[in-house]
């Protein structure tokens, strides 16, 4: 009878040691939500591995949240909705404006420079000679080819143009080429990915200052622990072949803590607000 007794014990005692665990794993079901640059089928091809670790180093459960287009994703963002995000500097900008969204952490190696390209053979040669032209872009909120861009050059250069928007980075380019129109605006990685035989007919006549890649961001509401463990989790990814691998698919191949201040504070001078499109 002792026996049973002390084992009904240590039972009691065990139950009432995991029922809180269970209730507290229950409750925290942390959102994270991905920009929407593919489709939500990509989303979690590329990010799911990644939550299926955070979820294994730090025991709470994280949902992934995807959107159809960017108004769904920024109007999510500005109501607090996602405890976590993967998103751009200028969505960033906003999230932090509403929400005091803090980036956590971004790529160490890569940044976004926004270029205006021309024909080579083109007799501009200065950003200057721009002025009244008509410059190409793929979309009125794509970030470094588009918004950052237009607002660099209207705010920092001076210049006034007419802006025409073809849709893809690719399609900036052709019009370049074939001179239906003055200049395009673009990005060095998508120039740096198009076909040598498109690229030997267009000259970088302008860059503007880099900027830090997309970071991933949380909400201020999520506890500082689960912060950190998040970003150590993230950052040990790097350790291991597989790791790097994860990274690699979602775009954060070194991952660095993010500054706001230091790395995204400079964008709130050009007022981008002011150069979005309707978003749809």
């Amino acid at each position: 009878m002792r026996n049973i007794r002390r084992c009904s014990y240590w039972l009691l005692v065990v139950l009432l040691c995991w029922l809180p665990l269970t209730a507290y794993a229950d409750k925290h079901v942390y959102k994270i939500a991905i920009v929407p640059q593919h489709t939500p089928l990509l989303v979690y091809r590329y990010w799911r591995p990644i939550i299926d670790q955070l979820e294994k180093d730090i025991g709470v459960k994280f949902e992934i949240l995807t959107y159809k287009n960017f108004k769904e994703f920024i109007k999510a963002l500005q109501a607090g909705e996602p405890d976590f995000s993967y998103l751009s500097p200028y969505h960033l900008v906003l999230a932090r404006k509403k929400q005091n969204y803090i980036p956590l952490l971004r790529d160490a190696d890569k940044q976004l420079v926004g270029l205006v390209v021309v024909r080579k053979d083109s007799p501009i040669t200065s950003i200057n000679q721009l002025q009244g032209k008509t410059i190409a872009f793929p979309s009125p909120n794509a970030f470094a080819a588009s918004l950052y861009l237009r607002a660099w050059l209207r705010e920092k250069v001076g210049i006034d143009f007419t802006a025409s928007y073809v849709g893809t980075h690719g399609n900036v380019y052709r019009n370049v080429v074939r001179s239906f129109v003055a200049a395009g605006g673009g990005v060095n990685s998508t120039l740096a990915s198009q076909p040598a035989s498109l690229r030997k007919l267009l000259r970088v006549l302008y860059e503007i200052p880099g900027v830090a890649a997309h970071p991933l961001a949380t909400h201020h509401r999520v506890p500082l622990k689960i912060q950190t463990a998040f970003f150590k989790s993230i950052l040990s990814l790097r350790d291991t072949a597989d790791g790097r691998g994860l990274l690699n698919g979602i775009q954060v191949s070194s991952p660095i803590r993010a500054n706001y201040e230091r790395d995204y504070a400079f964008l709130e001078e050009l007022d981008l607000e002011k150069y979005r499109g309707t978003l749809k």
